[in-house]
């Protein structure tokens, strides 16, 4: 790719077409619809997605994710870029927003009086409600537990703990202190010299940040949707629930959810319906 006088960086999208059409062959990732359009077809879509500059999934790996086991029989995820956020579904439709270079450790599949985690780093979390079956998050030796709520933990081993309340309530504390701290909604709590603090946010722009750039790898249609249903509040509407398994890889960088949609059903080649305030993907 050559740039020219106006810095601008033409695409040869015949060729861009043919190497994506390929990969995604040879990994088997190319819906059975688009399998049988007509080449013609198939490039106009590419000449969509590739404008628009927001489906880089597609054409290049925006993120090194580490999936393996350790020794405790735990799926850790790691989102080793320095920039954007890794969206999770997790097996109970818990949704973790995973911020640069954080890492989050998981079981497979959750036990049966609880749903525990372990993580690294800055993460935002909307937590599936589950009464009898409470969600911990371990971070930097602080145990925050919840049912059902959204919050944001920042956390690492260079930085102190910070927990963040948007929805809900939680119960905080730390292994010198078994003492609850219970947190709700518009307060955080930090932790310094003095043990664990308690107060109100005075920026609520903080959560914006985990939303902004939302990638995601190979997830399925209705759990990119769900993640974006919650982040933004507009209700988009799986139509035909074959299509929730369909998955994708995507990255959206300050799209409108009207956006996000066109393009999610431009790459799957569905069909978006808009009444009133509700999107409805279908066939």
């Amino acid at each position: 790719m050559k740039q020219n006088k106006e810095n601008t960086f033409p695409i040869d999208v015949d060729k861009a077409w043919n190497t994506l059409h390929a990969r995604l062959e040879e990994e088997q990732l190319l819906p059975d619809e688009v399998k049988y359009l007509s080449l013609q077809k198939r490039k106009m879509i590419f000449r969509r997605v590739a404008a628009a500059a927001t489906i880089l999934g597609f054409m290049v790996s925006i993120f090194n994710i580490l999936h393996s086991r350790n020794d405790d029989s735990l799926l850790s995820l790691q989102n080793t870029e320095s920039s954007g956020v890794l969206v999770v579904t997790l097996e109970d439709g818990s949704t973790v927003y995973l911020s640069a270079n954080a890492s989050i450790s998981y079981p497979a599949a959750f036990e049966e009086d609880q749903r525990k985690v372990e993580l690294n780093g800055d993460a935002l979390f909307c937590v599936t409600k589950d009464a009898n079956r409470p969600f911990i998050v371990e971070a930097n030796g602080i145990t925050v537990e919840v049912v059902g709520t959204v919050f944001a933990v920042q956390s690492s081993l260079d930085n102190s703990f910070e927990l963040l309340v948007k929805e809900g309530k939680v119960n905080v504390h730390s292994k010198n202190n078994q003492t609850r701290i219970p947190v709700v909604a518009g307060e955080t709590v930090q932790l310094n010299k003095s043990g664990l603090n308690k107060s109100g946010i005075t920026n609520f722009r903080i959560f914006d940040r985990y939303t902004d750039k939302m990638c995601f790898k190979d997830e399925k249609l209705n759990n990119i949707v769900r993640a974006i249903n919650i982040a933004y509040g507009t209700p988009t509407i799986i139509a035909d629930e074959s299509l929730n398994n369909r998955t994708l890889t995507v990255a959206f960088e300050n799209n409108s959810v009207e956006n996000m949609m066109e393009l999610i059903c431009s790459a799957l080649n569905l069909k978006q319906i808009n009444k009133q305030d509700t999107i409805f993907i279908r066939k």
